[in-house]
């Protein structure tokens, strides 16, 4: 069974409104490229969320996402920012718990008293390497990205 997230078509209900930020197919097809590629695109990140969380594992992409906001905090909030990712992802039987081993768990701990903005470096890239690996992957064969990488292509049937 096909699951469709209606938010994410495309609507032509009145012309006089701006064109859908929908991307076209090429553009679409630019996102199986890199993850990097995926998460520069405002709607390819949002297709990847809609993805994640009907496969009930969206907390990596928001563990993700909330350490590139953390990167671009101001110093002076830099703390407590980090407090908040540690106990929404980090903390054994965190809300959000990502799958980090116990020795990553400490080192964030451990630099929870003076944290700088690079503080969740290593666990951003170990989560984005899993996702890279699997939900990605997943992902790029799944109906919601290829029923938009294949749109207006006459060789596929709708």
């Amino acid at each position: 069974m096909k699951m469709r997230l209606s938010f994410l078509r495309r609507r032509h209900t009145d012309s006089s409104l701006q064109p859908s930020v929908r991307p076209s197919p090429e553009e679409a097809l630019k996102w199986a490229e890199s993850f990097q590629e995926l998460t520069n695109s405002k709607y390819g990140l949002s297709l990847f969320r809609a993805f994640l969380s009907r496969e009930f594992s969206e907390e990596n992409i928001e563990f993700w996402l909330a350490c590139e906001e953390y990167k671009r905090s101001r110093a002076n909030k830099l703390s407590s920012k980090a407090r908040k990712i540690y106990e929404d992802f980090v903390a054994v039987q965190a809300p959000k718990e990502v799958n980090l081993d116990s020795s990553m768990r400490s080192l964030i701990h451990d630099h929870l008293q003076n944290p700088d903005r690079h503080a969740f470096d290593s666990a951003q890239r170990r989560i984005q390497g899993l996702m890279e690996q699997d939900a990605y992957v997943r992902f790029l064969q799944s109906d919601l990205y290829t029923d938009l990488a294949q749109a207006n292509n006459p060789n596929t049937s709708s």
